[in-house]
């Protein structure tokens, strides 16, 4: 099969979990069926060189890139929404062509492939830009109706999918995404552990982490007042109080998240380490007293899995994808409720048979979750489909 990929996701500067998830599928493809052949499409009227050089990881003897230096992406999704520009007339075809970040555009030669990572622009759609929320509701459904295939990260988004669109069985996989745990392991507190801690100003096993984008789904604004009132709980009990870090690149509206700080009087309790490269995040993660993300809406939650494959320990949403990916391993709270987040943070911070628990049984389900399982799924879907023919 000649597989194209839409590589736009990927070779930005700072991947996102959607180029985090494309980037390894397809690395892991092209290492398990090098006998096919790829391509990776991307738009290079900006940072052409730096594309290219971030690029060169997929280069082998059956890939190649081929590039458009007319366009940007975010041009080209603009324009096709009022002008039919046929794809294939800016990139040629493949048997397969496979677009990670939802859309189809159209005018694509053969099979069309695509992702769908979940519907929060119809569900919760204040915690979604204006731009990317009129898009998705103007050209998902021309999307769907474009796919042979669709994928889908979880059987609740499968479910959301049917539900909102009416997609076929025949059309729809569910692909779990994976954890890459020759890098998020378990990390012990060393030398190097205490001088990253150090530069972070955090100490050992005595801080709450949250990891992803500052942006309202992620619920931060309950986050902070739920760790206000466990603090206040923890002081009136005379127990120490863990830090709040807050780790990831400020999102749209984290002006009302840093607001929110400021208002519940936590501002020295909390930290705010901003961007944070992916050789720090294990540490973080393993040296944490647990891991927080009671996020409104995900369609994965490919953090928790992160965490748990670190052997911290997990509370995140009884909301949305997050119970099915976390299973019966992490402390469950009602996203809505400052007081069901307050509760479950006074019980990571007291209960450390709890966390033992969590820990062991966290890690030990991220396992199941593996990049070559999810390359080796992807790969049968697009051969079922490819036979078709």
């Amino acid at each position: 099969m000649k597989i194209v990929f839409d590589a736009n996701p990927i070779c930005q500067d700072r991947l996102t979990g959607i180029g985090i998830l494309e980037s390894e599928i397809c690395r892991e493809l092209i290492k398990q069926h090098p006998e096919n052949s790829y391509v990776f499409n991307y738009f290079s009227l900006t940072d052409k060189n730096g594309k290219k050089q971030r690029m060169s990881r997929y280069i082998s003897e059956n890939t190649r890139l081929r590039t458009f230096p007319l366009l940007s992406s975010g041009i080209y999704k603009l324009l096709y929404g009022f002008i039919p520009l046929p794809y294939r007339g800016l990139f040629g075809k493949g048997d397969i062509t496979h677009f990670f970040n939802f859309l189809i555009p159209p005018g694509v030669k053969g099979k069309k492939v695509c992702t769908i990572h979940d519907f929060a622009f119809i569900r919760y759609p204040e915690t979604v830009t204006l731009r990317t929320r009129k898009m998705l509701q103007y050209q998902l459904g021309k999307t769907i109706k474009r796919a042979d295939l669709i994928f889908v990260n979880s059987r609740f988004t499968e479910k959301e999918l049917k539900e909102l669109y009416g997609a076929q069985d025949k059309k729809v996989r569910v692909v779990y995404a994976g954890v890459d745990r020759a890098l998020f392991r378990r990390r012990a507190y060393d030398g190097e552990s205490r001088k990253i801690l150090d530069k972070y100003g955090l100490e050992d096993k005595n801080y709450f982490l949250y990891l992803g984008t500052i942006e309202p789904r992620k619920n931060l604004e309950r986050l902070v007042i739920g760790y206000a009132r466990a603090a206040e709980k923890l002081e009136r009990c005379g127990k120490d109080v863990p830090a709040l870090a807050l780790t990831g690149k400020l999102g749209w509206y984290y002006d009302k998240i840093l607001e929110r700080i400021k208002t519940e009087g936590v501002e020295k309790r909390i930290r705010l380490l901003g961007y944070v490269p992916d050789s720090e995040k294990p540490l973080l993660y393993s040296r944490s007293r647990a891991f927080v993300f009671p996020s409104l809406y995900e369609g994965f939650g490919m953090p928790v899995i992160e965490a748990m494959a670190c052997g911290a320990p997990v509370l995140t949403s009884d909301a949305a994808s997050l119970p099915e990916i976390s299973g019966e391993n992490a402390i469950l709270c009602d996203p809505l409720s400052e007081y069901s987040i307050a509760k479950g943070l006074y019980r990571l911070a007291t209960e450390p048979e709890l966390c033992e628990r969590l820990s062991r049984d966290g890690e030990e389900w991220s396992k199941r979750y593996t990049w070559e399982e999810s390359a080796k799924n992807t790969y049968d879907a697009y051969k079922s489909l490819f036979e078709e023919q």
